[in-house]
């Protein structure tokens, strides 16, 4: 075999190794000599490839072989050693023609561990003595004699493997790795997003080449840093590095090379662990979209062509990717100027308007800042009701008083005024903020016909660029749009207030007296139709009138809001509560049986019992409760009036009994009983 012959290393050899049985448990590091080469062993030796399987045995063994192993190698010796705590390793040193090779093999441990040995490597090395050796005793575990015994074997079938089947074999090798490859950049071709093309790329890269640790940074949309998109190996959340420092991986001397992970390189991956990196650039059409690092592996001269390959063909795909969603973007924004109208009607309520016209700006004029503002009633101060980029309950109780300020200006003059540099424009001269990226803005006033109602804000374009002459105008029409929405939404929300007054307790918000009667009408019917029980409740606050009059009215209402609060969550959603009248309050369960109701006031009792009220403690009881009745459909009655009766005459017996407690109705209860003759107990 000529010399230069190797400048291909037969990593192949490695591999044949490997695929022995009885080398199955063991890391497996081949080197070989190259004149001219220098690495941590002197002599020329150079590694040429690795397979390990247990990266602390390994690590250990290059630790303490490489002051031994010199004279090992000069003559020809085949050696095991045994080093601190237990560790096991053998050196074959073999020539194939001219080229003289070394291969260490490690990952195993003697039965015995020496813990005094492993202790005192623990504090050398300044790891975690328990950790230390619970890694050691998860080892293969094997002798010096059998580990000797290994490597005379080697030593004997090495003659008969041949240099001309390795290369045959790193031919059939390299075909099948191109040949799948291929078939993964066409299902490549057909991914729809970024997230999966790093996705496939960093898994390819992994099963084929079998590379340890993987990172994939790509440029952020603002092209100020490069993040960790995809890894292999490594933890998710890698962090980011600033774009200013991202020629360090990508500079002529590194690129498609693989260097030590020196402490220049290793403050752009803080935290990780690695001992050499070989980085490939995502680039096309000149345009650098992140790089690949690729750690602690030694690469061959055609693994550097098909990952060369690989990484051209990704960066063709972010491409692709990026013009795509340059067009999408165009028509996205066609779409929306067509159906903003139909979104805006769609809104629930002006605080998810105010949001969606919030919303739409910003994606319309790419803004990453914005506010919507309004005028008071009585036209002095502008009110933020939304904003982006600023919390929301920050901003609103923040003022601006009209014609004061750029929007202050804008809502007295109706004027828009778009800025290119706050600092330099004669009509502002202010200093930029510090929570602003960047010092141009925009600002539209909301109109209707010719009254002013408020402003619309945005500013920090995502590309931190101007805004435009073009931006105004857009934004203008859609503000305009915007404004009727919001006029048409408060008078929608106006004339909903007045018709939940109508049927709302003013004080605990609950439905009141007249809703509940409508409405158990409505579910006793449904329960006939469908068969279905049905359940009424009536709680009442046990000694409330005592109660009222020694802690006053104020401290009354609280308590009739709390006893509310807890009578709801220990409801359904399906389930309707209201307030009754002063300290009465009604609850209606469709389709839930007596038996069924009775878990339910528990709830309700026990939940008043326990909640704390100040000044309870006066009170006959020691604390305020609550006294239950409850009637159920059809057993006590078809009608509303005769529901609420019996449900009535229940809690007059709860009350007449010692109060809180919960009583049910049942046939044989009197019938002239009358409601309210508790209402003040």
């Amino acid at each position: 075999m000529e010399k230069n012959s190797m400048k291909t290393q037969p990593v192949e050899l490695l591999a044949a190794l490997k695929s022995y049985l009885f080398l199955a448990p063991y890391n497996l590091t081949l080197y070989y000599r190259e004149n001219g080469a220098v690495d941590s062993f002197g002599d020329g030796f150079k590694s040429c490839g690795a397979i390990i399987q247990d990266q602390l045995s390994n690590d250990m063994c290059h630790h303490f072989f490489e002051k031994n192993i010199k004279a090992d190698l000069k003559t020809k010796k085949t050696t095991v050693y045994r080093y601190s705590g237990g560790f096991l390793s053998f050196v074959v040193p073999f020539d194939i023609s001219d080229t003289s090779f070394c291969l260490i093999g490690n990952g195993v441990r003697d039965k015995s561990i020496d813990l005094w040995q492993l202790e005192t490597l623990a504090r050398g090395e300044k790891v975690d003595g328990f950790s230390l050796l619970n890694q050691l005793e998860k080892l293969p575990v094997t002798t010096v004699q059998e580990m000797e015994e290994v490597a005379e074997q080697i030593q004997k079938m090495l003659p008969s493997l041949q240099v001309d089947r390795f290369y045959k074999s790193l031919f059939d090798k390299t075909m099948r790795q191109l040949s799948t490859i291929v078939g993964i950049l066409e299902q490549l071709d057909k991914v729809a997003t970024i997230e999966e093309t790093i996705s496939l790329s960093s898994e390819m890269l992994g099963f084929l080449f079998n590379f340890p640790k993987i990172a994939i940074a790509l440029r952020d949309e603002d092209g100020k840093a490069f993040s960790m998109a995809g890894t292999w190996g490594l933890p998710e959340k890698l962090g980011s590095i600033p774009e200013e420092n991202i020629a360090v991986l990508v500079s002529p001397d590194k690129v498609k090379k693989t260097v030590r992970f020196g402490k220049e390189l290793r403050g752009l991956f803080p935290g990780l662990k690695a001992d050499r990196v070989t980085c490939f650039p995502l680039e096309s059409e000149g345009q650098l979209f992140g790089v690949i690092a690729l750690f602690d592996s030694e690469l061959q001269t055609v693994d550097l062509l098909l990952i060369e390959l690989v990484a051209s063909k990704v960066a063709a795909k972010l491409m692709q990717l990026k013009r795509e969603a340059e067009h999408l973007q165009v028509s996205l924004l066609t779409n929306k100027l067509m159906s903003l109208t139909n979104i805006l009607l769609f809104a629930e309520s002006k605080e998810e308007l105010y949001k969606i016209i919030l919303e739409i700006a910003a994606d319309l004029l790419s803004a990453c800042q914005g506010s919507i503002m309004l005028i008071d009633k009585k036209g002095e101060n502008l009110h933020i009701v939304f904003s982006m980029g600023m919390s929301l309950q920050v901003a609103q109780c923040m003022t601006v008083k009209v014609g004061k300020g750029i929007a202050g200006k804008v809502a007295k003059t109706g004027t828009p005024l778009l800025v290119n540099d706050v600092e330099k424009d004669s009509r502002v001269g202010m200093k930029n903020r510090p929570r602003f990226k960047s010092k141009s803005l925009i600002c539209i006033p909301l109109k209707l016909k010719d009254k002013i109602i408020g402003v619309l804000n945005l500013s920090d374009k995502e590309n931190l660029g101007a805004f435009t002459e073009a931006d105004m105008n857009l934004l203008t029409s859609f503000a305009n749009l915007a404004s009727l929405m919001i006029e048409r939404t408060l008078v929608l929300e106006q004339s909903s207030m007045f018709e939940k007054l109508s049927v709302t307790d003013p004080l605990t918000g609950l439905y009141n007296r007249r809703f509940l009667k409508n409405r158990l009408e409505e579910e006793l019917n449904r329960s006939v139709r469908h068969g279905l029980n049905l359940t009424f409740l009536f709680i009442d606050l046990d000694y409330f009138k005592i109660y009222n009059d020694f802690c006053g009215h104020l401290a009354g209402d609280e308590a009739l809001k709390k006893t509310a609060d807890i009578i709801k969550a220990s409801l359904r959603d399906m389930d309707i509560v209201a307030r009754y009248g002063g300290e009465e309050f009604c609850a209606i369960l469709p389709g839930t049986s007596k038996k069924e109701s009775i878990v339910v006031a528990e709830r309700i009792r026990v939940g008043i019992e326990k909640e704390i009220f100040p000044e309870e403690e006066s009170l006959p009881l020691g604390k305020l409760t609550a006294s239950l009745g409850i009637a159920s459909f059809p057993e006590d009655g078809h009608t509303f009036t005769s529901l609420v009766h019996a449900a009535d005459v229940a809690l007059y017996e709860a009350k007449a009994n010692g109060r809180n407690q919960i009583i049910a109705a049942y046939p044989s209860m009197p019938n002239d009983s009358k409601s309210g003759l508790h209402n003040n107990q």
